[in-house]
């Protein structure tokens, strides 16, 4: 069991989790790729470990290699059902250990760019919040090749920042013009996967059946939104990148050894 020692304002306690699957389909073994000298996990974890606003951390896994990894590298992690269907349940099942945690920062376990800054941002937003409040960041797009990336997923907001849909396709549509103009129609935002949960908000999505949206785009939000939960975007000027081919763990790599050397 982990004991955490809260720093936070009084009566809030607010848990940064890392969910790591070992199955990966187009990179197995993921969180333990080695990238100059350390496993990706290591790295997301360096970078959570520099977040001033949480209370604590650990890593959510499903595998024995990575959770002795982990356990090794002197950080905490907590072993989870492997039948999870996403990191958000995963966040869920650690949550559900730890009834004095008010809010969850759920933080992608292959980011290992991933700027401190952007976690104590949503942590600070968090805090305030209460009930079924969920956050994620948004960043603003400026690249047309990204409209039509699908593994860029872009977001529609509100006046109030809040999200009406996720999509892998470029939305909005702008009618009468090609894709590659659309960018001086208006703003587009590609959305960054790291949320922000208060607990009761993580417990009642832990209870929804996946909607066919879900299905469809495989965006585990889409089933957030159709069932009534409001998603608060937070614009970021920051973004990070994640790995989930062969192709992006090059070019972390690269963007990593020139940060380092």
């Amino acid at each position: 069991m982990l004991r955490i020692k809260t720093k936070a304002m009084s009566g809030y306690c607010t848990m940064a989790i890392i969910p790591a699957r070992y199955g990966s389909q187009r990179l197995p073994g993921k969180p333990l790729l080695m990238i100059k000298g350390k496993s990706l996990i290591q790295r997301v974890c360096e970078r959570v470990q520099q977040a001033k606003v949480i209370d604590h951390f650990c890593v959510a896994t499903d595998d024995i290699l990575i959770f002795n990894h982990v356990k090794k590298l002197g950080y905490d992690v907590v072993m989870t059902r492997y039948e999870q269907p996403s990191g958000t349940f995963r966040c869920a099942e650690v949550l559900s250990q730890f009834p004095m945690v008010t809010h969850v920062i759920n933080v992608q376990g292959d980011e290992p760019l991933i700027d401190p800054l952007m976690i104590d941002y949503m942590a600070t937003y968090m805090i305030h919040q209460s009930v079924l409040k969920i956050a994620t960041l948004i960043h603003k797009i400026d690249d047309p090749a990204e409209l039509t990336n699908p593994n860029v997923v872009k977001v529609v907001i509100n006046r109030d920042s809040e999200a009406m849909y996720f999509s892998r396709q470029a939305v909005p549509y702008v009618r009468d013009f090609p894709v590659e103009n659309w960018l001086e129609h208006g703003p587009y935002f590609k959305h960054i996967g790291m949320y922000a949960y208060t607990s009761q908000a993580l417990f009642a999505i832990e209870k929804m059946n996946m909607h066919p949206y879900e299905a469809m785009e495989k965006l585990e939000q889409l089933t957030w939104l159709a069932n009534g939960l409001s998603i608060h975007c937070l614009e970021s000027p920051m973004e990070s990148r994640g790995i989930d081919t062969e192709e992006d763990l090059r070019e972390v790599t690269s963007m990593i050894a020139e940060m380092e050397d």
